[in-house]
Order: structure tokens, then sequence, then C-alpha cells
């Protein structure tokens, strides 16, 4: 194989793949007790926000009153959303009542005040080349 040809390949390769890559930075705050463990689930519009089994990456962090922040770091651009709840008890999942309102403290990216999860849209930001930094508010 000639240089120039392994040249066009190389070139080919590279131009195929995306280059950019930013990271998003998730501070959390509102966080009332240290107990437990903060749960930050990245989401893409492919998955089926807000459900957790469905998250592109997650970031589990002790609770430390009154913010914690995580990082997910070379996402290429695209959609994300975020979801966050405080696992108080250590049980893995966020808890609910009997009506499936969470018994534990939550939070989704976009900060909506809407009584049920946001949709995917509502609480999705566009990552590009910039780094992006989210503030969500434990509810």
């Amino acid at each position: 194989m000639n240089f120039s040809y392994f040249l066009k390949y190389l070139l080919a390769i590279l131009i195929s793949h995306n280059l950019y890559a930013a990271d998003i930075i998730v501070t959390v705050e509102n966080i009332q007790n240290s107990d437990g463990t903060i749960n930050i689930a990245l989401f893409t519009e492919s998955g089926e926000f807000p459900n957790e089994a469905t998250k592109t990456q997650g970031i589990t962090l002790p609770a430390e009153h009154p913010l914690v922040s995580g990082t997910f770091t070379n996402l290429p651009e695209n959609n994300y959303a975020i979801a966050v709840y405080q696992d108080e008890n250590g049980n893995g999942k966020l808890d609910k009542n009997f009506f499936g309102i969470p018994k534990e403290p939550y939070g989704f990216s976009g900060n909506t005040t809407s009584l049920g999860p946001p949709s995917f849209d509502e609480a999705s930001s566009y990552l590009q080349i910039n780094d992006v930094h989210l503030v969500i508010r434990l509810k």
C-alpha cells in the first residue's frame, strides 16, 4: 500500500467519526442531608427518559449537604437529559409511595415545576463542542 493511499484511508476514518467531545458538569443542589448517595443518570434522545434502566451513563456520588458535582466526560454532540435522585436508604432505587409519588429527593435537568416527570424535550440540552454546566435542584 502506498503512502498516499494510507493517508486518504486514515483521513476517511477520522472524518467518519465524531471528533468533537465535550463534558456535562452536573451540580446537584438542595441536598438536605448526607444520607445515602446521589445518583445522576444521563439519557440520550433514544432512551426512555427517565427510566433509569435505559440510561446512557450514570454517576453515583456520596450525598453531601448542601451540594455535589459530577462530570460526564468526552460526550459526542447530541441531545442529553439528566435525572437525579438521592437514594437515602441505600436500596439502589428511587422509593415511591402507593400512588407512584417519589418518597426520596429527585430532580431533572431543566428544573421543570410540573407535577410529573418532564418529557425528554423539556429536560434536554444540546451539547456541541463546548462544555455544559447544569444545576439541578432536588425536590
